[in-house]
């Protein structure tokens, strides 16, 4: 996985587990050492909102995450990835894994998703 979805990773399923009951001290501490180290990587309004907006919504802006992230250039700060690497180390594998599987087909065409689809092409 390339370091920028690492950091969009933990950050949706951190912001998933964070949020409940059951999230480990290590979970929510890995959270917010997140949250405070792309504060100061990409400190601006635009990060924190797309940010913010995940934490309501979990996963529902994974676009706009990705892009304020990249724009910081967020994925070349060793010590941001380190902790994102911690802190899905700290996650049950199930939260990773539906974090990680998002799938964009937004510039896609003729695209099915799923079993026992049927597609049938004309190209002219």
């Amino acid at each position: 996985m390339d370091p920028l979805t690492i950091i969009v990773t933990a950050l949706i399923a951190g912001a998933a587990a964070g949020g409940s009951d059951a999230a480990s001290a290590a979970v929510r501490d890995g959270y917010a050492a997140i949250r405070s180290r792309i504060g100061r990587v990409a400190g601006d309004s635009e990060t924190q909102t797309a940010i913010e907006a995940n934490d309501v919504a979990p996963g529902t802006n994974i676009a706009e995450v990705r892009a304020a992230l990249a724009r910081a250039q967020a994925g070349d700060d060793e010590q941001l990835r380190a902790a994102a690497v911690e802190l899905l180390s700290q996650l049950p594998s199930d939260r990773v894994d539906q974090a990680r599987i998002r799938i964009d087909v937004s510039d896609a065409q003729g695209v099915q998703i799923g079993d026992h689809n049927t597609q049938s092409n004309t190209f002219g």
